[in-house]
């Protein structure tokens, strides 16, 4: 029995929080996601009057030659003003969506470009997502291989956060994986101590609602995949949220 390439799955490709313009309920913040470009995010006031907006969000570092290639930085504003992001070093396979932030692409040679910043200003004030960088490995490569699904989400609402995440598909060695049983989710408020667990009794769901979650509370979450033979994958990346 071959172990899951899950962990490595959801790493590269999962728990990436979006923008779901809508779904935010009033006074619930957006907490950092884990990963190599962190979430921690820089604001240059100009005002004393303004309150600079706020940003956050892991992109994935890792993409495939002519696998699609998204990213979506989530962006509020404690103001109500209208948003506008730009970027900074833009891969040249990419396009990038100055209303919402969106990082879309399908790459078509192997590189890595480096030093990517997303910014989002209100007019007065900007806030961005600290620097990071992009591998795109060959077609078919262990390297890009996993990025090749959509991101993942993590949306608080409420006293509740809805993740999903990406369903993986191979073994470490590149085989079909046949046995995918189901995922157990991790969480709780200290990241190197997520005590709490969920088990998801089904390789087909991919998305699971924590309820009843402390308001005023960063919570962090993470997910690891489960065989029919009880074997785990590592744990994914850790994303937080904010309980509003």
């Amino acid at each position: 029995m071959q172990k899951a390439n899950v962990g490595k799955w959801v790493q590269r490709g999962g728990l990436f929080a979006l923008v779901m313009t809508g779904l935010m309920t009033a006074g619930c913040g957006g907490g950092g996601g884990g990963g190599g470009s962190g979430t921690s995010a820089s604001a240059n006031s100009a005002s004393g009057s303004n309150t600079a907006p706020k940003i956050s969000g892991t992109a994935s570092t890792t993409a495939s030659v002519g696998s699609a290639y998204s990213a979506t930085p989530q962006a509020t504003d404690a103001d109500g003003d209208t948003l506008a992001f730009s970027i900074e070093n833009k891969p040249a396979w990419a396009n990038f969506n100055t209303a919402t932030g969106a990082l879309t692409g399908t790459p078509t040679a192997a590189a890595t470009f480096a030093n990517i910043v997303i910014t989002v200003s209100d007019g007065k004030t900007t806030a961005s997502l600290p620097a990071f960088s992009i591998t795109v490995g060959a077609a078919g490569s262990s390297a890009g291989s996993d990025s090749s699904a959509a991101p993942s989400e993590a949306v608080a609402s409420g006293p509740n956060v809805a993740l999903s995440w990406n369903v993986p598909t191979q073994t470490v060695d590149g085989e079909t994986l046949q046995n995918l049983a189901g995922y157990r989710i991790h969480y709780g408020t200290n990241q190197n101590a997520m005590v709490n667990s969920i088990e998801v009794p089904s390789a087909g769901s991919n998305t699971y609602t924590v309820q009843n979650l402390k308001a005023g509370t960063t919570y962090y979450f993470a997910v690891r995949a489960i065989t029919s033979d009880g074997d785990e994958s590592e744990i994914s990346n850790v994303i937080s949220r904010v309980i509003g």
